[in-house]
């Protein structure tokens, strides 16, 4: 074996011992590095079954005040509202369309809604008008407030007010 070969060889057997050396440091280093940093919820109501008093309770809209102007829901009354455990928001009504929004909760009273599925029925044309209307409404809410039997839902121009309504 004349020298040139025996340095290429000599060059090849350090590159394999220096890479598996920088492999283990790497991974000794990786192992001691903490972790991505965990997602902290605020701490609110709206958390999924933090709030029996949602959770627990079907709410029936009562009034719905949308750019000063009221909101008429004649034609699809009662119109309910429900929350669950797994932090959604349910629209409901007898004889139309139902919605559900996922709720994203930003502090203790605040939140953002995500619309998500919802049923596509012929309510007719004025049904369907007052529905969307209301959706619209709900969508633009991003607090509540809790007084006894009512519910209050806030945006920044928009103020819903719920009543408990069990069956």
């Amino acid at each position: 074996m004349n020298l040139l070969q025996l340095t290429l060889t000599h060059l090849a057997q350090c590159k394999q011992r220096w890479l598996g050396t920088f492999l283990v440091i790497s991974l000794l280093v990786a192992a001691c590095m903490p972790g991505p940093a965990p997602i902290v919820m605020p701490e609110s109501p709206l958390i999924p079954g933090t709030n029996t008093a949602l959770v627990e309770n079907r709410f029936r809209v009562v009034e719905i005040i949308r750019h000063g102007e009221p909101v008429v829901f004649d034609a699809i009354q009662p119109v309910f509202i429900t929350f669950d455990k797994r932090g959604e928001l349910s629209k409901q009504t007898t004889n139309c369309n139902s919605d559900v929004y996922a709720i994203v909760a930003e502090s203790e009273r605040r939140y953002r809604l995500i619309p998500g599925a919802g049923t596509a029925k012929g309510c007719g044309e004025l049904a369907e008008a007052q529905y969307s209307k209301i959706s619209e409404a709900i969508g633009a809410t991003t607090e509540y407030e809790l007084k006894g039997s009512q519910l209050l839902l806030r945006g920044e121009d928009v103020h819903i007010v719920l009543e408990v309504d069990n069956p």
